[in-house]
């Protein structure tokens, strides 16, 4: 059994900074947990991880979600899954990961340099990103990057925003879990895992979701598009 200490510091870690903006669970917690744990446990391990503290947002953000806003974005995604698997087989996956970290990059560098958009983008902007998301879930299996630009660059306020990243990674997730629960990769490990890591998954859910309730629409966006680059850097140092 690995230091379980180790696993919970970064169960907290990663629960603070889904809780503030709505995404990066696993791009904190998983480059972490794999010093400790097998890349084959972290991962499923992770997929519980972001399932509660979606389903916790659910909740804190009961009164912000409007289907207009990630029902264009959850719909295209599904047809790009299977072009997505295309290209798995067919392209390396380093090159992909290298175009998309350059991507993020460049789009939370000129987000920040003009950092408010007047004009909100319109219903074929959801359907592209949308699109691109189930590409990329069914390449290198990373839905989020286009559907955190497309709310970055939206006009929303920060509860729009994280309220639309919230029901997209949580319907999304759920799939990915039943599909993960049907194949019997939710081990006895693992489940004992994720009971020594919930209390501080939850307590880090806690701490980013209180901090997100002090701070204003212009700082969440500035640490949407921070956690943005930092993804994009990550991609390209993985590729």
């Amino acid at each position: 059994m690995p230091d379980i200490a180790y696993l919970q510091i970064i169960a907290f870690l990663g629960g603070f900074i889904q809780g503030l903006t709505g995404f990066g669970v696993m791009l904190i917690a998983l480059p972490l947990m794999a010093f400790f744990i097998d890349i084959k446990i972290a991962i499923p391990l992770i997929i519980l991880f972001g399932m509660v503290i979606n389903l916790m947002l659910l909740f804190q953000l009961s009164g912000h979600f409007e289907p207009r806003k990630w029902l264009p974005l959850l719909a295209a995604s599904f047809p790009g899954i299977p072009v997505g698997i295309y290209i798995h087989k067919s392209v390396s996956q380093r090159p992909l990961e290298i175009i998309v970290g350059v991507v993020l990059i460049i789009t939370s560098a000129n987000t920040w340099l003009r950092f408010r958009p007047k004009k909100a983008l319109g219903r074929f902007w959801a359907s592209v990103s949308g699109f691109a998301a189930g590409c990329l879930a069914g390449s290198i299996g990373a839905s989020g990057p286009p559907v955190v630009i497309y709310t970055s660059l939206q006009p929303w306020t920060k509860s729009e925003i994280k309220a639309t990243l919230v029901a997209f990674f949580m319907i999304n997730g759920l799939g990915v879990v039943l599909f993960y629960f049907f194949h019997g990769f939710f081990t006895v490990q693992i489940l004992q895992l994720f009971g020594w890591c919930l209390l501080p998954l939850v307590l880090g859910e806690l701490a980013g979701s209180l901090l997100y309730g002090h701070i204003n629409d212009e700082s969440y966006r500035r640490a949407v598009l921070c956690l943005l680059c930092l993804l994009g850097l990550l991609m390209l140092l993985k590729g």
